[in-house]
């Protein structure tokens, strides 16, 4: 064991001496995130949203009070910088609308949306509010639909709340309770004023506040290409490192080291171990100067980050020792890791967010290395979920790994042991 880490730790630094390396793996993903993110979002520490007014379109099919009561709210004085509501009457039209991407969201409130609330049932009678997203946008449909959640919670709790109330004063009370009801409509506003009293000033999709002078976490661009700048060059970095092994097959000092009383897999392992050590210091530096310099939040769990950094640096470091084993030379290997870099740049949506891409598109980005690992960042980043919501990105890497990790190491022996 010691062995290996000898030789892990004897690569590792040597790639952190090398300028050059330095430069690919860290400074140039850093400028490329700085000019793309500032591009895309107009500031780097705090400020705005990086986006006007969403249009939103909304149909009030509701026949009682509380449909106008949830207009009212979208079009708050509080949601107004945000949100650019505009009333329609034409449900198909609005749907086209939306699909054409001339309007971010749609919002379709029920005939029956009072009565539900007002009278609570189960099966068919339930009222259901449609929500449409413009196919090719990402952030914004996100942040209509938890502001749209929020004032359905409030307008449940609202109701459950009264509903709870005239059942407890029924059983105790019957006559008052009659005599109340002519008043439940201001009870019920009451209530459904308290219960989004948050949510009309502090609509969130991930803790972000609205309204408020500085946001707790700011929708950023970065939050999405700084990790895919950064993933793109640790491609880039863990292709070159693997590769290092064919360069010292062509050296003779592969065989040198075969010389030695050290077996074979030791030095395997232990050139794949130093390309990953390499690999895991690189991102996190990245994470740290990411962090620094653009304020990027990397999310609420550093489980999750670390936990998603390690299997996305496992993968990609495996494909990196599968090519180089298959390799026919270094040429070859140099030839074929620029390909699959770009391709799974391309593919797994590092330029441009595979959520955005034609269905079959998209579905077919899932082969790639690059799509599991952004989607697990994403989760982190974007959406601030914990680390239970990156357990199949994170399953889905590891399996890759052991995967690639086997027909390298097979394909290795039989090159080196001849």
């Amino acid at each position: 064991m010691m062995k290996i880490l000898t030789i892990a730790f004897k690569d590792t630094l040597i790639r952190f001496r090398d300028r050059n390396a330095i430069i690919l793996m860290l400074i140039v993903p850093i400028i490329l995130s700085a000019i793309i993110g500032s591009a895309f979002g107009g500031f780097i520490q705090g400020g705005d949203a990086p986006f006007d007014q969403i249009p939103v379109l909304v149909v009030n099919q509701d026949e009682g009070e509380l449909g106008d009561e949830f207009l009212s709210i979208l079009q708050s004085d509080d949601l107004e910088s945000l949100l650019d509501v505009q009333i329609q009457e034409d449900v198909v039209a609005v749907r086209e609308t939306v699909q054409l991407g001339d309007a971010r969201a749609a919002i379709i409130i029920p005939a029956n949306f009072s009565q539900s609330i007002n009278e609570p049932t189960e099966g068919d009678q339930q009222a259901i509010v449609q929500f449409y997203a413009d196919p090719s946008a990402t952030l914004t449909p996100n942040i209509v639909r938890s502001i749209t959640v929020q004032i359905l919670n409030g307008f449940n709790t609202a109701g459950i709340a009264t509903a709870v109330t005239f059942e407890q004063l029924f059983m105790t009370d019957p006559v008052a309770a009659s005599a109340q009801l002519e008043n439940v409509t201001p009870l019920f506003d009451t209530a459904i004023s308290e219960n989004l009293a948050s949510a009309t000033t502090q609509p969130r999709l991930n803790r972000i506040a609205v309204g408020e002078t500085e946001a707790e976490t700011d929708i950023s661009p970065f939050a999405f290409f700084a990790p895919s700048m950064g993933l793109l060059f640790l491609m880039f970095s863990m292709m070159d490192g693997t590769r290092s092994i064919l360069d010292e097959e062509k050296e003779g000092t592969l065989g040198r080291l075969m010389s030695t009383p050290i077996s074979y897999r030791e030095i395997l392992i232990g050139k794949i171990g130093g390309v990953f050590l390499t690999g895991v210091l690189q991102f996190f530096i990245f994470v740290i100067a990411s962090r620094l310099l653009f304020n990027l939040n990397w999310g609420n769990s550093i489980v999750g980050l670390i936990l998603m950094t390690v299997t996305m640096v496992l993968a990609l470091t495996s494909l990196g020792a599968f090519i180089a084993a298959f390799a026919r030379d270094l040429n070859q290997a140099n030839i074929l890791g620029t390909i699959v870099t770009l391709i799974f740049a391309a593919l797994g949506g590092n330029f441009v967010p595979a959520q955005n891409f034609p269905p079959w598109l998209e579905q077919l980005s899932k082969i790639t290395i690059t799509r599991w690992g952004l989607d697990g960042f994403t989760d982190l980043t974007i959406r601030r979920l914990g680390v239970e919501s990156i357990y199949l990105e994170a399953s889905v890497l590891f399996g890759l790994c052991v995967l690639f990790l086997i027909l390298a190491m097979t394909q290795f022996q039989r090159r080196v042991v001849k």
